[in-house]
């Protein structure tokens, strides 16, 4: 037999899709936190949209996408010749019953019998993105982002629990100096160096001050944040992995039951925290109360990169991904510095090269 021809890998401009993502993926990672981080410090807390809301949305946007992009891979819909093998055109009348057959076959995934497996994470990823908020109202976007690579740590130590993942003598020393980089940066951040609670507007800052209005930062409030965050993140990405090796469904598919059982939880604190009656204007309007452009943008950045990360999982690996996230953290960094009136400090330059490091001799191949 002749010996098969390599894979295609799947381009896009030329490029390979797993560069372009992985990219694409740092990117959103660094504009997320600075997007994030301004929206919640820039204008008054009685004026700050509601990110119980930022994080409904989010999910309902994800999963409004995801089904779409599941109903367009249905196999009836990518392979008519599996429908009308005897011909490779489909008769136009047969078209609206086709896209009922593909949308019904694709309901039938996501309410399949194994759904209910999807709902420990979604609310794990629900409470994590509500922490991500506290965290980074409380903390400086390059704090946060070196602080939050601690969820490497808590992924680890889940998978070593929950998969029986056995880990190498290097990948553990990674992990160790990954725990001295985040301690040293949260020392010397909890002692009041490396940022401005607040600064003074410049003429050189881009964005104009993100403090302007006297926003006081939580050190340790947003330590908390990010720590919980960590372990939500770790403990639901972990049961994620569980459920996708046990299961053949379609990863969109699973994205789309991940949002669906997202919706309650993200409710309840909207509906918790309603205003009474007498002050209500309407649930909509109570809903989107100071809800501007940045917060869109918000919602609009983390969507899109939930949507990169699915293809980050299909087409990339271990090392690409640690060459990401190390490129986010200095991107950030970078803006944190121009944007932010970020000070640099002996301290936080070691703690995030070690953090930098580590991260990168963990993602080595064993």
């Amino acid at each position: 037999m002749p010996p098969q021809p390599p894979l295609q890998q799947p381009t896009i401009f030329g490029l390979p899709l797993k560069y372009v993502s992985l990219l694409t993926l740092a990117l959103q990672n660094a504009a997320l936190s600075i997007v994030m981080h301004y929206s919640r410090v820039s204008i008054h807390p009685d004026l700050a949209y509601s990110p119980a809301t930022a994080v409904l949305l989010n999910e309902l946007l994800k999963g409004g996408i995801s089904f779409v992009i599941a109903f367009l891979r249905s196999p009836l819909l990518s392979q008519p010749s599996n429908v009308y093998p005897l011909t490779r055109r489909r008769p136009l009348y047969s078209l609206p019953a086709l896209w009922w057959a593909a949308f019904s076959d694709v309901c039938g995934e996501i309410f399949s019998a194994d759904a209910w497996k999807l709902s420990i994470p979604a609310i794990l990823y629900v409470i994590q993105n509500s922490l991500q908020f506290v965290a980074i109202s409380n903390l400086p976007v390059a704090t946060f982002q070196v602080t939050y690579q601690m969820k490497i740590l808590t992924t680890a130590a889940f998978s070593v629990a929950m998969l029986r993942k056995t880990l190498t003598g290097t990948k553990w020393l990674a992990l160790f100096f990954l725990a001295i980089g985040v301690g040293i940066v949260q020392l010397q951040t909890a002692t009041g160096s490396g940022h401005r609670s607040t600064p003074a507007p410049t003429s050189s800052n881009l964005v104009g001050s993100a403090q302007e209005f006297h926003h006081h930062m939580s050190p340790l409030k947003g330590f908390g944040a990010v720590t919980a965050a960590c372990f939500t993140s770790g403990l639901a990405g972990v049961y994620f992995e569980m459920v996708l090796k046990g299961s053949k469904a379609d990863l969109w598919v699973r994205n789309v039951q991940l949002s669906l059982f997202s919706l309650i939880p993200a409710l309840l604190p909207i509906l918790y925290s309603a205003p009474s009656a007498a002050d209500s204007h309407g649930f909509l309007k109570d809903l989107f109360r100071h809800f501007g452009g940045w917060a869109w943008a918000t919602v609009s950045i983390q969507v899109f990169g939930g949507l990169v990360t699915a293809i980050v999982i299909k087409y990339s690996d271990n090392i690409l991904k640690g060459f990401a996230t190390s490129l986010s953290i200095v991107l950030s960094f970078l803006a944190s510095v121009v944007l932010f009136d970020f000070e640099i400090t002996p301290a936080f330059l070691i703690g995030a090269s070690t953090v930098l490091s580590a991260t990168w001799m963990y993602n080595q191949p064993s």
